[in-house]
């Protein structure tokens, strides 16, 4: 038997055989013929094995856009509901009111001063007050802040706010003393004095309550405790 050459058909023949063996790739022991010059990659089998996973990829990146968004609404509505008081709320209100007096008056005396306490609180009040009723606010460490609280710290700085008016009154009359020109102490008056503080909240506090919420509460230079005792506070504070 002779020997038959390899011919130019013969390389075609098996370089055709090749070619297809190339393009053809079993997935799942399903053959997937691609097209000349096309390239499967492990990214598109995964793609075509699962077509919902780009879908599931979208809406979870979508969900996490929309939390954080969300997130970011309540920390700013939480900062433009946080009440922050400075630690001078109270003096500030009653040093204005006791301004728009001397405006009117040319000074003022310790009744005034009294009325003009009273009548802060009152104010600090309703707005406290109206403010719980509208909306929800907190403390600057993010936590809830309730009226009962509001009204705990307004007493407090009620109190210091007597406590320092008192005092106050004891230094400028012990001044006076110094220099001779009064006698003694008024030490009785001293006492007097912070009953009245105590007084005049009690009646600004009902003015607020029976005029009702809408009414704008002014000063009304009512006289809490006797005229004697205001005289001697008075003339020991040179006022």
């Amino acid at each position: 038997m002779g020997i038959r050459g390899v011919g130019q058909n013969d390389y075609q023949s098996n370089a055709a055989t090749a070619k297809s063996t190339k393009d053809v790739i079993n997935i799942s022991d399903q053959p997937a013929h691609l097209r000349d010059g096309m390239k499967l990659s492990r990214e598109s089998m995964r793609s075509q094995e699962n077509p919902n996973a780009d879908q599931k990829v979208f809406h979870k990146d979508s969900f996490e856009v929309s939390r954080l968004s969300k997130n970011r609404e309540i920390l700013m509505d939480k900062r433009g509901h946080t009440v922050v008081r400075p630690a001078a709320a109270f003096g500030d209100m009653r040093a204005g009111i006791l301004e728009e007096v001397r405006e009117e008056k040319g000074q003022y005396g310790y009744s005034d001063i009294v009325n003009a306490c009273g009548l802060s609180y009152a104010r600090l009040y309703a707005e406290i007050e109206q403010r719980c009723e509208k909306e929800q606010y907190y403390k600057a460490d993010g936590t809830m802040l309730t009226k009962e609280e509001e009204i705990e710290w307004l007493d407090m700085q009620f109190d210091q706010e007597v406590a320092w008016q008192k005092s106050c009154a004891k230094i400028a009359a012990r001044g006076q003393l110094m220099q001779g020109k009064i006698s003694e102490m008024p030490t009785k008056e001293m006492e007097e004095l912070e009953d009245s503080f105590y007084r005049a909240k009690a009646a600004y506090m009902k003015l607020y309550r029976e005029g009702g919420r809408g009414k704008q509460l002014v000063m009304q230079n009512d006289m809490f405790g006797n005229g004697r005792m205001y005289e001697a506070l008075d003339r020991a504070g040179n006022l």
